[in-house]
């Protein structure tokens, strides 16, 4: 189970970070859609994760981001790999629970595989 978790505590790590920068306007689009989510953050997390950054990582951080408290500007920054994005408080707070929770569910999730 060990060797499953460090992928997703990884990929959570870094979706935060991403998610943190500092700057832009905050603008967005709407909600975007899981596999938007999945494949952003495969495209701007995949070469630093490597082989750790698999689609079922990816693909369970982004329905667990998808189903949060996140904003729809949040996410899209996440999908769009938007490293200017300046996130609200409320999603700072969302997203710092939200990757512990997520974590935990992906590796529970990735260990019965």
């Amino acid at each position: 189970m060990t060797k499953r978790l460090l992928p997703a505590a990884a990929a959570a790590a870094l979706v935060l970070a991403l998610a943190t920068g500092c700057g832009g306007d905050g603008d967005g689009g709407g909600r975007p859609s899981v596999d938007e989510l999945s494949q952003g953050i495969q495209d701007n997390l995949g070469d630093q994760l490597g082989d750790a950054m698999t689609d079922d990582v990816a693909d369970c951080m982004a329905e667990a981001f998808h189903d949060s408290d996140l904003s729809d500007e949040a996410l899209q920054a996440i999908a769009d790999g938007d490293e200017d994005y300046d996130p609200s408080d409320e999603d700072k707070d969302a997203l710092g629970s939200l990757t512990s929770e997520s974590v935990a569910t992906c590796a529970a999730e990735l260990a019965g595989q």
